[in-house]
């Protein structure tokens, strides 16, 4: 960097995720905003990377679970209860 700044070249640092979550700049700019999750509590989490003025980005519920929505997904793709019965029975799911 040094040599960069000898030079008047501009560039930036990559940063590691785990420097990239207490970063003033990208906090300020929300690529990493703060969520209130209903089981793990105050947490840090990527953003959205644009904005839009007339439809904003926002944070509205927490990821799911590992396998939160599975019996959902399998009832669309046409699967019965029957057949999720027998995926938990073989541990498939």
């Amino acid at each position: 960097m040094r040599i960069l700044d000898e030079r008047g070249l501009f560039y930036a640092p990559i940063k590691k995720l785990c420097d990239l979550v207490n970063d003033p700049q990208a906090m300020a700019n929300d690529y990493i905003v703060e969520f209130n999750h209903p089981a793990y509590g105050r947490e840090k989490m990527v953003g959205f990377p644009y904005n839009f003025s007339e439809t904003p980005a926002s944070v509205r519920r927490p990821c799911p679970e590992f396998g939160q929505h599975t019996e959902e997904v399998l009832l669309e793709l046409g699967y019965t209860w029957d057949d999720i019965a027998k995926f938990k029975e073989e541990e498939v799911i």
